[in-house]
């Protein structure tokens, strides 16, 4: 048996909004609720584009380029702060949990 993880069986949009706001934490002080409504559409918009491909330092970069953080990642620690930390943006939902643990019953 195959599962798809990517807005199958786990909800990557909902991932992708957890990093955000990982990255709003970490390099930008105070947004305001426009603002931040404003960046996050951008970042998503970004990552949409940039969907599929490993290297994720083109949205941090456009990102950044953007909207200028109080402090910019450097570009060679993009990718390794991408894959340290968007794993852990990922929850589980009761559904996703069923499915896995779903034993037939003869």
């Amino acid at each position: 048996m195959l599962f798809d993880l990517d807005d199958t069986l786990l909800n990557r949009d909902k991932a992708v909004d957890n990093m955000f706001l990982l990255i709003l934490e970490k390099y930008y002080e105070d947004v305001k609720n426009i603002a931040r409504n404003e960046m996050l559409t951008k970042f998503k918009e970004y990552d949409k584009r940039s969907y599929g491909y490993g290297d994720k330092t083109i949205v941090f970069e456009s990102f950044f380029d953007e909207f200028t953080p109080k402090y910019r990642l450097p570009r060679n620690e993009i990718q390794d702060f991408w894959n340290h930390h968007f794993p852990q943006c990922f929850t589980l939902n009761q559904n996703t949990i069923n499915i896995i643990t779903y034993k037939r019953l003869c």
